[in-house]
């Protein structure tokens, strides 16, 4: 009777091992073409409880998961998260510049702004084809403020997208952290964790694409899950991301913190190797700004160039009132110029009445009628001021000048024009700039804030920012983790009526209290231009300046071009001076001669040599700053315009054979894994088949064991 027991239990063992077989079986077939689905493989082994014979166990019901393969996937698709993610913005933002040989483009309306001065200089009276040329540049700098905008746009959406992703992620990370309960307990207690695990690693494949992902088993069951930089994203428990968008232009963007709410405030970030949050945080931080910095450049760049030789011409009649641009200097700052150049004055026929020799060197200013000499030897921009006014009430007609809230102004009364040149043997300069270029006099192109940043300052002038303003700055490592947050006060020693440039450069650059220990400022004596050069072990941000420099409203890292908004806001604020754009008799496209008897005509109204000065500038070679994707270069206008139009392209462009590459490689590493742990009907059939018939021998094992079982207790009964 003990023989015939182990036969009963040996059947039955094989009918429910053939039973789990086939209950296995089914729900790979039913999955076949689940994305992401893993086939569950059965495991049997011989009983030996009661001896050989004794029948059959599951000793095992696992995934047929390939971890090598796995890993290679979530590689795959990290990258192609990243690629897709910065080539669909970097796509956007070519087409937001437009083809170059449309109509439309920028480019093509500056090539219209070219083509309408030669056609000015056909007929520079002709009323019409002055406006069609201040259209034409009004035209592009409108077509450049579109595009900054947009940029813009995108450097928000991207900042969005961002958070949204985070969001996502989270909930991903939340959701494969509770199914490591779920298997662990399930494993624990002896049931089948294959579902459950099933459906945690097609979360981490969702998670993959958002953040590259690195998964490593853990004994008791579940996992552990990792970006490629060594972040934990799930443990014993999920880790807590939080980013907070921020939509305003220029924004101080946070970072995406780690369990920030249980104080350690760690910096995702810099985990990151892929995955979109990756891609978008480089597309927001590095391409879209550096586009924007470059774009900001070639608006101020063209814009100075039009305006050093709008300065040296006229119009017919010359204008009797010139209102500079804003310069962000003080009367007190020293005048810094040297060279020589020259004011005329004519009378509303354009007959020279009154030449005014400026000798920077000399510190003179030399009247011819009445002839005078007035001296600035003060050496200061009011005391110039006060010269040049003097020089022009003793003037026939008379005029005056001024200088206030960083701006300089002249006026000439009785129909008089004004006309300013250098002087063609010593010409005047200050920062590379002529007077009356520097000073913006007679500009076509303008900024309500400075639209260069080379200002000519000295370290010992006054730094003139009143008291109260704060300039603040965030500091964190090459890890991205908060180091240090540094506010410098224009209060104290620095607020006192002598703190000079070099006593705000010291405040900035002091250890403890400045930014001394992890960069350091520097004003460049040439140029006037402070300029901050960080530790590479180290991320300085400007998070904020209130600092306002006397009545000019400029800000310190406005005037330096400090900032984004400075320097990349270029592109949304420079534009045709509101005064020629007002009246196109104001664009000058004569030059006159005003080297001239007075008494003589220096001013015609067909004269075209201002228009073709204008229109040589896209010719001539002049040295082009560093500005976000495009390096500091000599070239010509034309040439840096389009450049940045091909970097614009190129950046496009190889985004999307990266994504595309990617793409490629992603599904070829899914196809891998798809065959190694995937579904094969064919094969789970030949398995069907086999627990079928293994169901049916264990059956029919039972049915003879019960047969013999009859007949023994049969016999026994008889």
């Amino acid at each position: 009777m003990v023989g015939l027991t182990s036969v009963l239990l040996s059947g039955l063992s094989g009918l429910r091992a053939a039973q789990t077989g086939v209950s296995i079986v089914s729900q790979n077939i039913a999955n076949a073409n689940t994305p992401g689905y893993v086939r569950t493989e059965l495991t049997l082994a011989p009983r030996s409880q009661l001896g050989h014979g004794a029948g059959v166990e599951v000793s095992g019901i696992k995934r047929a998961a390939d971890r090598f393969l796995a890993t290679a996937g979530y590689i795959a698709e990290a990258a192609r998260g990243a690629s897709s993610a910065r080539a669909d913005i970097l796509s956007r933002a070519q087409s937001n510049f437009g083809d170059p040989a449309s109509s439309t483009s920028m480019f093509a309306m500056l090539d219209e702004y070219w083509s309408a001065l030669t056609e000015l200089g056909v007929d520079p009276a002709s009323t019409l084809r002055r406006v069609d040329a201040v259209s034409a540049l009004q035209s592009t700098y409108a077509e450049v403020q579109r595009i900054g905008d947009s940029l813009q746009d995108l450097i928000v959406e991207a900042d969005q997208r961002i958070g949204d992703a985070v969001e996502e992620a989270q909930s991903l990370i939340d959701r494969i952290a509770q199914l490591n309960d779920e298997i662990r307990l399930s494993k624990r207690t002896g049931a089948d964790p294959s579902n459950a695990e099933n459906a945690q690693s097609a979360l981490i494949d969702e998670l993959s694409a958002l953040i590259d992902v690195r998964v490593s088993p853990v004994a008791e069951g579940g996992v552990h899950v990792r970006t490629s930089g060594g972040g934990l994203l799930v443990g014993v428990t999920a880790t807590q991301l939080s980013y907070t968008p921020n939509s305003s232009p220029f924004a101080v963007h946070g970072v995406i913190t780690m369990n920030a709410d249980v104080g350690a405030q760690a910096n995702l970030e810099p985990f990151l190797t892929g995955g979109a949050i990756h891609g978008l945080l480089q597309v927001r931080d590095r391409d879209l700004a550096g586009l924007a910095e470059a774009l900001g450049g070639f608006a101020g760049a063209l814009g100075d160039a039009l305006n050093q030789v709008h300065n040296e011409n006229a119009s017919s009649p010359a204008v009797s009132n010139l209102t500079g641009r804003q310069t962000g200097l003080l009367g007190a700052d020293a005048l810094n110029f040297t060279g020589a150049a020259t004011l005329a004055i004519t009378d509303s026929g354009g007959v020279l009445r009154e030449r005014l020799s400026i000798d920077f060197d000399a510190q003179t200013i030399t009247a011819e009628a009445p002839a005078g000499v007035f001296s600035f030897a003060g050496g200061t921009i009011a005391d110039f001021t006060a010269a040049l006014n003097s020089a022009l009430a003793a003037a026939t007609p008379a005029g005056s000048a001024s200088f206030s809230g960083g701006v300089m102004s002249l006026n000439v009364g009785n129909g008089g024009g004004i006309v300013i040149q250098q002087d063609g043997a010593d010409p005047s300069a200050r920062a590379g700039r002529g007077f009356s270029h520097f000073f913006g006099l007679n500009d076509l192109v303008s900024r309500p804030t400075p639209m260069f940043f080379e200002s000519g300052l000295s370290g010992s002038d006054a730094h003139g920012f009143t008291s109260g303003g704060v300039i603040s700055y965030q500091v964190r490592d090459s890890a991205g983790r908060f180091i240090a947050n540094r506010s410098i006060p224009i209060s104290g020693a620095l607020a006192a009526p002598g703190a000079d440039w070099d006593d705000l450069i010291a405040a900035l650059n002091a250890p403890g209290t400045g930014l001394g220990e992890y960069g350091a400022f520097a004003l460049n004596s040439a140029t006037g231009r402070i300029s901050f050069t960080p530790d590479p072990a180290f991320s300085v941000t400007l998070v904020s300046d209130t600092t306002q420099r006397g009545a000019t409203g400029v800000a310190f890292t406005a005037m330096h071009g400090l900032s984004p908004s400075a320097t990349a806001g270029r592109a949304m604020e420079v534009d045709v001076n509101a005064l020629v754009a007002s009246d196109p008799g104001r664009l000058a496209v004569g030059r006159p001669d005003i080297s001239a008897a007075l008494g003589e005509r220096v001013i015609e109204a067909g004269d075209n040599r201002g228009s073709a000065a204008l229109v040589a500038a896209r010719d001539s070679v002049r040295a082009f700053s560093a500005a976000g994707v495009l390096t500091a270069q000599s070239t010509t206008l034309a040439t840096y315009a389009a450049r940045l139009g091909g970097e614009v392209g190129r950046l496009a462009k190889d985004a999307g054979r990266a994504a595309a590459g990617a793409a490629a490689v992603a599904t070829a590493a899914a196809d891998r894994r798809a065959q190694i742990e995937g579904v094969s009907i064919d094969d789970e059939l030949m398995k069907m088949t086999t627990y079928q018939n293994a169901y049916a021998a264990a059956a029919r094992v039972i049915q003879a064991a019960t047969d013999m079982l009859d007949v023994l207790m049969g016999i026994g009964y008889r």
